[in-house]
């Protein structure tokens, strides 16, 4: 399959877990999914997973609360299911974290899990998410348009012309970007192609290249820059929001690379 043809697959799947008809910011985990989310991106991290994976499993849980109520005792066996779910999926069978492991890093034996009630953990997840797997988190998307060049020949950085690490710069931006508004679940009203396009502007903006956008993004994209100005927006009010003062002026590549550690 051709990389057009998974984008367009992409696209075509990108509702089954992210759409503005699914987004319940009334949902009674919310208050407490950055914890969540904070603490599984730990153990993905701990487990050597890849980013992606990490942000399919959170689709996995939200998806996972928004479809029942999970009492507050099964979280972190829901959370750590998830990820193992999402690994399976995503990587190379020998990347998969052992259930063991798994038990033994998040300290679920510590509290009376085995690998028996673990498998159980599993099959609930698998059965509320319809044994539905391809997940489209917004760090998909991004990949593909990263893919075929997002950086042109006449673009200009912060007035100057361009120089060979751009497209290294934007990646790190996009990455940071798409780590930070998984944190917050408003996010999740828009679709991962509207987000991911979103993400796109906001990293030539914090980076200064111009022009902001332009027509060969919009026919990557599929979006002109005013139909994602409000992601853009929100976007960029979160990241002034958490990091104070980041956003009114230019910051290197090198700061990202720090932000993304804190």
């Amino acid at each position: 399959m051709c990389t057009e043809d998974l984008f367009l697959d992409m696209v075509e799947r990108q509702n089954d877990y992210v759409s503005p008809r699914t987004y319940t910011p009334e949902a009674s985990y919310i208050p407490y999914r950055r914890y969540l989310v904070d603490w599984m991106s730990d153990v993905g991290e701990q487990c050597e997973l890849h980013t992606s994976t990490v942000h399919v499993s959170i689709l996995f849980l939200d998806k996972l609360f928004r479809s029942r109520d999970v009492p507050r005792s099964h979280w972190q066996l829901m959370a750590t299911a998830c990820l193992s779910i999402a690994a399976k999926y995503e990587e190379a069978e020998e990347n998969c974290p052992p259930i063991p492991d798994l038990l033994k890093l998040t300290k679920l034996r510590d509290v009376g899990h085995t690998s028996l009630t673990f498998r159980e953990g599993e099959v609930e997840v698998l059965r509320h998410l319809g044994w539905k797997l391809r997940a489209v988190p917004p760090v998909h998307v991004l990949g593909y348009f990263l893919s075929k060049g997002v950086v042109f020949y006449e673009d200009t950085w912060q007035g100057r012309a361009l120089i060979d690490k751009i497209p290294k710069y934007i990646k790190k931006y996009a990455d940071f970007f798409c780590n930070l508004t998984l944190q917050e679940y408003s996010f999740q009203q828009y679709l991962p192609t509207h987000l991911a396009a979103a993400i796109l502007l906001a990293s030539r903006v914090a980076l200064q290249v111009m022009p902001r956008w332009r027509p060969e993004l919009t026919l990557l994209t599929g979006y002109e820059e005013v139909a994602i100005s409000g992601a853009f927006k929100h976007v960029w009010s979160y990241y002034e929001e958490q990091f104070p003062g980041h956003g009114a002026r230019s910051i290197s590549p090198r700061s990202v690379i720090a932000q993304k550690d804190m």
